[in-house]
């Protein structure tokens, strides 16, 4: 993988994995949520989210991204995942799996 960081690793590499495995990639019911500090909301511009998956709740910078089909079997999915994002734990106030509101099944 290239020392890619952002929206685009993260979907190419749990999209590499899972075809890797004849799997679908994504889990249709979950979600992570990232809530990053204030201070750290600019730093996400760079890293190429888009405006579906970057909110504003409670007055900070809140992120959802998919998660793979597999994310429960998966050591240290939540960190993976960081590390692929380019996020780092610093920025974060929360980070947590969410029901997926997505109505694009």
């Amino acid at each position: 993988m290239l020392n890619e960081k952002g929206f685009k690793a993260y979907k190419q590499y749990w999209e590499d994995q899972a075809s890797f495995m004849n799997k679908a990639p994504w889990n249709k019911d979950k979600v992570l949520k990232l809530t990053l500090t204030t201070d750290y909301g600019n730093n996400l511009k760079e890293l190429q989210f888009s405006t579906h998956s970057l909110k504003e709740e409670n007055g900070k910078p809140t992120l959802r991204v998919k998660v793979p089909y597999n994310y429960l079997e998966l050591d240290d999915f939540k960190l993976k995942s960081l590390e692929l994002l380019g996020i780092n734990e610093n920025w974060l106030t929360d980070i947590c799996l969410d029901n997926s509101h997505c109505s694009h099944r």
